[in-house]
């Protein structure tokens, strides 16, 4: 053999035994990493891990299971580790009475779904309702067999509209007295209805110093003639006018607003 071809063998082999710990764990790595390939691809196997039961939680008042179980059936497919648990989560949250879904593997063949129910504090709009959060939200059904105050305004005010909803009520129970409607136009003009039919008019400027007028003279002006009330318009600066069931009185004027 050549002296330069020994050379290169005598330090080939020198360079082997300095780097053996080094290429024998990139070889451990290779193996393992093949060994990953083809156990991802043995365990993805639907045929061998099938899903057998989708389980579905959650307290239901409004929800009808079945209904979540045909909305999310499209996406129970594949193996227990191949799933779509997202796409699950996504056509359940699509469900109007769905507020919050969560969706987990239960070994070895449980999908389990895990719904939050809306839970309606108000009708909005006439045609849906509010949650707690002031998020509107639209099912089929556009009455329930459940006391719940009318709230309506523009687009996008849903929140606002709660907040104040809340507020006038605030004012007014230790009066013995419910909000039973509230609603804000799109000039942003402000009115409410108690139950029993009477309707507050607060107009645009400072509404709920209006609201907290009318809940000051309520026990001398208005609690004993609750019957005969009709109408309060406080869109003055210093006063407000009345309609009552058979006459009509005008307390002191001012500009309207």
């Amino acid at each position: 053999m050549p002296k330069a071809e020994s050379g290169i063998a005598v330090q080939a082999a020198a360079l082997l035994r300095a780097h053996k710990r080094t290429l024998s764990g990139l070889l451990l790595l290779g193996v393992l990493a093949v060994a990953g390939m083809l156990g991802m691809r043995w365990l993805s196997d639907p045929y061998r891990f099938p899903l057998g039961v989708v389980e579905v939680k959650g307290d239901f008042k409004y929800l009808q299971k079945e209904q979540l179980q045909v909305a999310v059936a499209p996406y129970v497919t594949g193996g227990f580790f191949t799933v779509d648990v997202v796409s699950i989560r996504a056509a359940a949250e699509a469900l109007p009475w769905v507020y919050k879904a969560s969706v987990q593997r239960v070994w070895p063949e449980t999908v389990r779904v895990q719904i939050e129910e809306q839970q309606p504090v108000a009708y909005w709009h006439g045609q849906g309702f509010l949650n707690r959060y002031g998020e509107a939200f639209f099912p089929a059904e556009e009455r329930l067999a459940i006391e719940l105050p009318w709230l309506d305004g523009p687009d996008g005010q849903e929140q606002k509209v709660l907040e104040s909803y809340l507020q006038a009520s605030a004012t007014l129970a230790p009066l013995g007295l419910q909000v039973q409607r509230l609603q804000v136009d799109g000039r942003r003009a402000w009115e409410l209805e108690l139950a029993g039919g009477v309707a507050l008019k607060l107009g645009r400027t400072q509404p709920w110093l209006r609201l907290r007028r009318f809940a000051r003279a309520w026990p001398d002006v208005f609690a004993a003639r609750l019957a005969e009330l009709r109408t309060v318009d406080l869109r003055y600066s210093n006063g407000f006018s009345v309609v009552w069931q058979q006459t009509a009185a005008v307390g002191p004027t001012g500009n309207k607003g």
